[in-house]
């Protein structure tokens, strides 16, 4: 009986376990739900089909909570924060962050970029991550739907961060949703308005075309946002204290599963995920790309969705599925800190051309090194190292007068090129 009560799995795989077990399936998970009984916390969130949502606060939930907070629990992160953590990763970030804003600006650029990117894609956009992010950096208008989506889910990781201090409500929600979904989608009407009682939606398994999921009449969604919108800003009678990471994990399930919208509920869901954790203080999924996780292990998403639904809206799997999916996420930013400490200290070398060269541009001259053939604009270093404008002209400006850049013109744009002699130059330099 200890094999089934470990971890916690559903109806589908726990039936195959009692059968190994020499038990009665149906005996096993009738004690197995007596005992998670016994650790649940039903949410105030009606289900439409009766009854409420809720989760059981099992062992396998705090552990993942715990990992959570003790890698994102971190002063580095949170504004009166409770003191250090011991957690590697944050030790790896302090380093890093150590070197000044230059490092922090272009980590927090190129994972919001990589987070719209990979969100896009995952909905069907047609550009890869590179020529996704290429053309964030270089500020040029979409030329597609495909990059009209990322453009769209660039913009809506902005409008989170900057709504941090507003409470969840429908003007919100719409807001988010029109920034997402704008120029999208095949109604264009539909864009920041909730879905009406003519529209027939449904939740199609790709696999076979059947529908997995018919989410609750339009009728009933102002009732069910109300509900939802108490939840998310802690005024919800009855809800008491809940993990901000579990709250989080549930308003993104609530999203896919009132489906407010014809379309876009998904990004409008992860994006709402995070909007609630940076609200209250995980500072941390500002650097973390979660779509790139999902999206490579697509098939457990809609599962963890199914396996929720069908447990009588028990939102433990859901939970556990998103926990994992952040150990994941952060488990990549590790790699990504190490490559990245790794390019700092290669652009150090760089200083041997000349001492007073900022941290940016010995960046810059670094890449490219790399890669010769790129073209560098105003924009597209402003944007990659979160800086003004005049900032960023005045990096590259200081380069040419340096002789190691030189330019040509597009239309009235300053194109910036490295100068063919700068890999000769550093060899002599001993870099």
């Amino acid at each position: 009986m200890r094999r089934l009560l470990g971890g916690h799995r559903p109806w589908r795989k726990l039936r195959h376990l009692a059968q190994e077990e020499g038990l009665d399936p149906l005996a096993a998970w009738r004690a197995v739900k007596a005992a998670r009984w016994l650790v649940w916390r039903s949410l105030p969130l009606r289900r439409w089909e009766g009854g409420c949502f809720g989760v059981c606060l099992t062992p396998a939930l705090g552990e993942g909570l715990f990992k959570v907070d003790r890698s994102s629990g971190d002063d580095l992160f949170r504004v009166g924060g409770a003191g250090a953590s011991s957690s590697q990763l944050v030790e790896r970030i302090r380093t890093l962050f150590s070197r000044g804003e230059v490092p922090r600006d272009r980590l927090r650029v190129a994972t919001t970029m990589g987070e719209a990117a990979e969100s896009s894609i995952m909905e069907g956009a047609s550009a890869t991550r590179a020529q996704a992010i290429g053309m964030l950096r270089e500020g040029r208008a979409p030329a597609s739907v495909g990059e009209r989506m990322i453009l769209n889910n660039h913009s809506g990781m902005e409008l989170v961060k900057r709504s941090l201090g507003a409470e969840l409500s429908l003007e919100l929600l719409t807001e988010l949703h029109v920034t997402l979904t704008e120029k999208t989608l095949e109604d264009p009407s539909a864009c920041g308005r909730l879905r009406l009682p003519t529209e027939q939606v449904r939740v199609v398994d790709t696999r076979d075309r059947s529908t997995a999921f018919t989410p609750p009449p339009a009728e009933a969604l102002p009732a069910l946002l109300k509900d939802l919108f108490a939840f998310a800003n802690g005024s919800a009678k009855g809800a008491g204290w809940i993990h901000p990471i579990v709250e989080a994990s549930v308003l993104h399930f609530m999203i896919g599963y009132l489906h407010p919208f014809v379309d876009g509920n998904g990004r409008t869901a992860r994006a709402l995920f995070y909007w609630h954790a940076l609200r209250h203080g995980y500072g941390l999924f500002e650097y973390l790309a979660i779509s790139e996780v999902i999206r490579r292990g697509f098939a457990r998403y809609p599962q963890a969705f199914t396996d929720s639904e069908l447990d009588e809206g028990d939102l433990t799997y859901f939970v556990l599925y998103k926990l994992d999916v952040i150990e994941q996420s952060l488990a990549r930013f590790a790699e990504y800190l190490a490559r990245e400490e790794d390019r700092l200290a290669r652009a150090d070398a760089l200083l041997a051309l000349s001492r007073d060269l900022n941290l940016r541009q010995r960046l810059l001259l670094q890449h490219a090194l790399r890669h010769p053939a790129t073209v560098y604009t105003v924009k597209s270093h402003a944007t990659s190292n979160g800086i003004v404008p005049a900032t960023a002209r005045a990096d590259l400006d200081d380069l040419v007068r340096r002789r190691l850049m030189t330019t040509s013109k597009r239309g009235r744009e300053v194109l910036y090129h490295v100068l063919p002699s700068l890999k000769d130059r550093v060899k002599r330099k001993g870099v």
